[in-house]
């Protein structure tokens, strides 16, 4: 695993480990679903800029993610305050869409960035 992946992916099993009593409430108004989207979102980003080849492998990256989003899930299970979410997963596979649907032209321009 290349660095922004492992470090995108190490910010997204602290966040999901903090205990719910540490957490503000975003419940409210669907931030909870945002934050959730977002995360996978930028997870998906960062796989892409690590394994940009082509042809880039959508389907396995958007399975792997979906997989990551469930042990993420599980895991939450054993962090006081926090439960296994399907909804969570759905905002998460959301996040993986959009953001696997954004990549080509996010990476490029951040490869052209570094030249």
């Amino acid at each position: 695993m290349k660095l922004p992946t492992l470090f995108v992916s190490i910010l997204i099993v602290i966040a999901i480990l903090i205990p719910g009593s540490k957490l503000p409430d975003v419940s409210i108004g669907g931030y909870d679903k945002l934050i959730h989207i977002a995360m996978f979102l930028t997870w998906a980003l960062a796989v892409r800029f690590d394994y940009d080849r082509h042809p880039f492998r959508y389907a396995i990256v958007f399975l792997i993610g979906i997989l990551f989003s469930a042990l993420t899930e599980v895991l939450q299970i054993l962090v006081e305050g926090r439960s296994f979410d399907l909804y969570d997963m759905a905002a998460d596979a959301v996040g993986l869409i959009i953001g696997l649907a954004i990549s080509g032209p996010v990476v490029s321009w951040a490869h052209n960035l570094r030249r």
